[in-house]
C-alpha cells in the first residue's frame, strides 16, 4: 500500500481542478458548454501522482512508473485503449503496475480515488491479449478500446480519498 500524500494532493486538486474549473465555469455556460471533460487526464495523473508519490513513467507505457492512471465520471466504465503499434507493450506494461481509478462528478465537485492492485486486473488482461491481437490482424484496425465497470473498481478496489462538495471527506490512513 502506498503512503499517501492526501494534503498535497488535495491541494492541487483545489488549485488546478476544482478552481481552475469553477473559473471557466461561468464562460463556458455562457456559449453553452459543459464543464465535463474541461480538466484533461494529465491533470488527474498528476493528482494521483501526487497522492501517491509516484512519477510520470517515459514512454507508452503505464503513465507512473507504477501505476496506470484512468479517470471517468462517476458511475462510468474507465475506458482502456491500446493503439495498432504499441497496443502490445501497453497492456505488457499494465499487467505489471498496480491501478488508480479517479470517478468525478461533471463538475468536479465530487471525486473518488480508488487503487486495484496489479494481480486483481490480471484475468482481466489475460481476456482481453487474444482479443487484442486478433484485433490487429484486421486490415484498418488502429485502436483496441475494452473498459473495467465502475463496479468492478468499487467490488475489487480500495478507496484511497474521497471529495464531497469540493471538501475532502475520507482517505485511507496507511500506517
Amino acid at each position: 500500500m502506498p503512503t499517501l500524500q492526501v494534503q498535497k494532493a488535495y491541494s492541487f486538486y483545489k488549485t488546478y481542478i476544482l478552481e481552475y474549473s469553477r473559473n471557466k465555469a461561468e464562460i463556458y455556460e455562457q456559449y453553452g458548454f459543459s464543464l465535463q471533460g474541461s480538466v484533461g487526464s494529465k491533470d488527474w495523473e498528476v493528482f494521483a501522482s501526487i497522492l501517491v508519490n509516484d512519477r510520470a513513467r517515459r514512454g507508452d507505457g503505464a503513465d507512473l512508473v507504477n501505476y496506470e492512471v484512468k479517470s471517468a465520471t462517476l458511475g462510468s466504465s474507465f475506458e482502456y485503449q491500446y493503439h495498432r503499434n504499441r497496443g502490445l507493450n501497453k497492456l505488457t506494461d499494465d499487467r505489471d503496475v498496480d491501478h488508480i481509478f479517479i470517478a468525478r462528478s461533471e463538475t468536479y465537485m465530487n471525486v473518488e480515488v480508488w487503487l486495484i492492485e496489479r494481480t486483481k486486473m490480471l484475468s482481466t488482461f489475460d481476456r482481453w491479449l487474444p482479443e487484442l491481437i486478433q484485433n490487429y490482424e484486421a486490415v484498418d484496425r488502429q485502436r483496441f478500446r475494452r473498459s473495467v465497470t465502475y463496479g468492478f473498481v468499487r467490488n475489487q478496489g480500495i478507496q484511497l480519498l474521497k471529495i464531497t462538495d469540493g471538501e475532502l471527506n475520507y482517505f485511507l490512513e496507511v500506517t
